[in-house]
């Protein structure tokens, strides 16, 4: 999921390292031949298995942060436009930038006050911080605590020792103060993410940790709708007075379909957009049939990483790195990655993306498996299996059943029999990111919530996070030592941040090895011949807002 301040000054060059052959195609918005967005209609999205919530303070896919940038009003945003100015952030609700004070320390913000819910009630200070206050809250075990970990008070509201955060206040309608405890180059950014969205007074007292299926936006549009694994429906709102666009006047979401199905229904114009996929195999078939970024199907490269996650919770890998690297020797990256298709992706080995500030490549592991290959995993493996058995935890749509398969006989290799166990997208996470849950390796993906190290780095690997539920560390990684160095990179700012983050991506890739990291990937989208123009938002992907219909 997804982003930050500087993503601008890395947006052309993710395209050149990920791109590969879609790399000189139109860019992404396309327009009907009048030049002039329909307004109105129905814009039909598929999708194969249901988002894990539609809860603010809980969505945490990136299906899910989709909608929720058509549904939400934040205090700083990123505009409906293309790379690269949809990169660049810029005030919201808020009236400007903040003003920094104490050090750094404390963030002033003067707000808009012409925004409202979709129930007409008005977007205040308050509204924000009823949203910091609900996302501590230790009933909800909220996935947005690693980020509020800078904020003065936080911590002892998600230890349940407070009842509300101190450090952020609303002295009056139209201003909000952020106290941290350190400074934070990353703070506006972190304040585009979807948990940070003002919401209404009937959500802020909400702590039901199975999360509300809806509630008034303030966005363009609102949830107004969801029968949980059958469909979700989103309607404009009434009353949005923002600078955002509003083309269609539903935009109904329907889950269930097998992949071949979506792919008939978006080809036949029954749905618009395969936001659950496609088959593997037929991206091939498309994008020789309708071209790359011409109309039907398009390839956007994305700040993100697959791997494979190793739990360190489980006697398997705990204090077991020789394993680790073990099975980074062995794994076959080139026969993983084929299985997601035309343009799927590229292989890696670590835990930071080319193009991201502190990305710096290390070409630790081999990208394709040999016989010489993986006599150095089982040289490395010997002594160190166990029992020789392990589960592993993956979902149960296309191409994964696949890669599981593969991954069985590459670990097989280095004297590991694995069992696997599928599950649909959003139940492999939830159960995944459980604590104490009894899986040995688990398949897993990240986009970038904003393009800095912290979002890969703290959020995804270190041990200070870890609670009971609601983890993004499914490897349930806590080393000591990465802890301090990563904590140590977080004080940083500029250059010396992203050296000091690159460090910690060597150190962890090369000493101790939380993953398997096997390939960054690209967004592909395929939409039906009845969707005239949209926009492919650089930090949200597909934007709802802007599309429109015949």
């Amino acid at each position: 999921m997804d982003k930050k301040l500087w993503l601008s000054i890395v947006a052309s060059a993710i395209g050149a390292s990920l791109l590969v052959a879609a790399a000189t195609a139109a860019p992404a918005k396309h327009k009907a031949s009048t030049g002039h967005a329909a307004k109105g209609g129905t814009f039909v999205v598929e999708f194969t298995t249901d988002v894990d919530y539609t809860d603010p303070a809980l969505d945490y896919l990136s299906t899910g942060w989709e909608m929720m940038y058509a549904t939400a009003c934040k205090l700083y945003n990123f505009p409906d436009k293309e790379a690269p100015a949809g990169s660049q952030l810029q005030p919201e609700v808020a009236a400007g930038l903040p003003v920094i004070s104490n050090g750094g320390k404390t963030y002033t913000m003067k707000l808009k006050n012409t925004y409202k819910f979709s129930d007409g009630t008005k977007v205040t200070a308050q509204s924000f911080v009823d949203a910091f206050n609900r996302d501590a809250n230790p009933k909800l075990q909220s996935p947005s605590t690693p980020f509020m970990d800078v904020v003065a008070g936080s911590q002892a509201v998600v230890d349940g020792k407070a009842a509300t955060i101190s450090g952020v206040k609303a002295p009056n309608a139209t201003t909000l103060v952020i106290n941290l405890t350190k400074p934070a180059p990353d703070l506006l950014s972190r304040l585009t993410m979807p948990f940070f969205q003002a919401i209404p007074k009937s959500l802020a007292t909400n702590a039901d940790p199975n999360g509300v299926l809806t509630y008034a936006g303030c966005g363009p549009y609102y949830f107004s709708a969801r029968t949980a694994n059958k469909s979700i429906t989103l309607k404009k709102n009434p009353y949005y007075k923002g600078g955002r666009p509003a083309n269609v006047d539903t935009i109904q979401v329907n889950v269930g379909n097998s992949l071949d199905v979506i792919q008939q229904n978006v080809e036949s114009g029954n749905s618009d957009y395969a936001a659950g996929g496609i088959p593997p195999t037929a991206w091939a078939t498309l994008s020789a049939k309708y071209g790359v970024n011409k109309g039907r199907v398009f390839v956007k490269p994305q700040l993100g990483v697959s791997y494979l996650a190793m739990n360190h919770d489980r006697p398997l890998f705990k204090n077991n790195p020789q394993l680790a690297k073990a099975v980074n020797w062995a794994i076959d990256r080139r026969a993983i990655l084929n299985q997601g298709g035309f343009l799927a992706g590229k292989r890696n080995d670590q835990i930071l993306p080319p193009g991201l500030p502190g990305g710096k490549d290390i070409s630790v592991y081999p990208l394709q498996v040999t016989p010489g290959t993986i006599k150095v995993a089982q040289k490395l493996a010997a002594g160190h299996t166990g029992d020789g058995k392990a589960v592993l935890w993956t979902s149960n749509r296309a191409p994964a059943p696949q890669q599981a398969a593969i991954y069985q006989y590459n670990l097989k290799q280095i004297g590991i029999d694995v069992s696997v166990q599928q599950y649909a997208r959003a139940v492999q996470i939830e159960k995944e990111g459980t604590r104490g849950a009894e899986f040995d390796f688990t398949t897993e993906g990240w986009i970038a919530d904003y393009a800095d190290p912290y979002d890969f780095i703290n959020v995804l690997l270190s041990g200070d996070s870890l609670h009971e539920a609601n983890n993004n560390n499914v490897a349930y990684y806590n080393s000591a030592k990465f802890n301090k160095l990563m904590t140590q990179a977080s004080n940083l700012s500029g250059s010396a941040r992203y050296a000091a983050y690159a460090a910690v991506d060597a150190g962890i890739t090369k000493e101790d090895p939380a993953w398997a990291a096997r390939s960054n990937f690209n967004d592909r989208i395929f939409v039906s011949a009845r969707t005239k123009g949209f926009t492919f938002q650089p930090v949200f992907s597909f934007d709802y807002a802007t599309v429109y219909v015949q």
